[in-house]
């Protein structure tokens, strides 16, 4: 069986169900909602602040110097590879 071809080329487009212009708020109402929405929020203790502050950092601290580890052997490992000493 054929299948129907549009022959409008942009028929098959997604229309949008609410037109944006009549929808848009002003900028005092956006800002509104943004602080209603922040005061859902469930904010960590300081306690936990801290700690968590604390393991981003032991992290970082730790990851970066694996990684200077790991540089400093391949280049040490290359440059004798690459440029071996004649003679």
């Amino acid at each position: 069986m054929a299948r129907a071809v549009p022959t409008d080329p942009r028929s098959n487009r997604v229309q949008r169900t609410t037109p944006a212009p009549q929808q848009r708020r002003g900028l005092v109402r956006n800002f509104e909602d943004i602080v209603g929405e922040l005061r859902k929020v469930i904010w960590p203790s300081w306690a936990e602040l801290r700690t968590m502050t604390f393991v981003v950092i032991v992290t970082v601290v730790v990851v970066s110097i694996m990684l200077g580890l790991i540089d400093y052997v391949l280049t040490q490992t290359l440059v004798k590879v690459e440029f071996p000493k004649v003679g």
